[in-house]
């Protein structure tokens, strides 16, 4: 399991951004999963294997929220840059669920690798 305290914004916000303001957004994703990474990971490399992910998001209010405006763009694209999937493709990731919960204290996003 991948652990980052940062939640990507909505695909709503996302499609309306400046592509400047949406490549920073990606740089942090990139810089918080290859810190969780090379810091913590202790699990598989599922490098050339198909997978199903495990998206789990915190949230610090019980807000009602649209389920399919949290896809994990930004999260997916960073588990192929540090190299932990092959490609965000759909033969490669062949099943992808959203959950969305509730932390005040501590929201996040937490991410869940199978292999399928």
């Amino acid at each position: 399991k991948i652990i980052i305290n940062y939640l990507q914004p909505t695909l709503n916000k996302i499609i309306r951004m400046h592509w400047t303001k949406y490549q920073k957004e990606q740089k942090i994703f990139d810089i918080l999963v290859h810190k969780y990474y090379t810091e913590n990971y202790q699990g598989e490399n599922f490098r050339g294997r198909k997978v199903k992910i495990i998206h789990t998001l915190y949230f610090k209010d019980r807000k009602k929220r649209d389920l399919s405006n949290y896809g994990q763009k930004m999260m997916d694209d960073s588990l192929v840059r540090e190299g932990i999937i092959d490609d965000d493709c759909s033969s490669i990731i062949i099943g992808e669920t959203i959950r969305i919960k509730y932390d005040k204290s501590n929201p996040r996003t937490e991410t869940q690798i199978l292999g399928a």
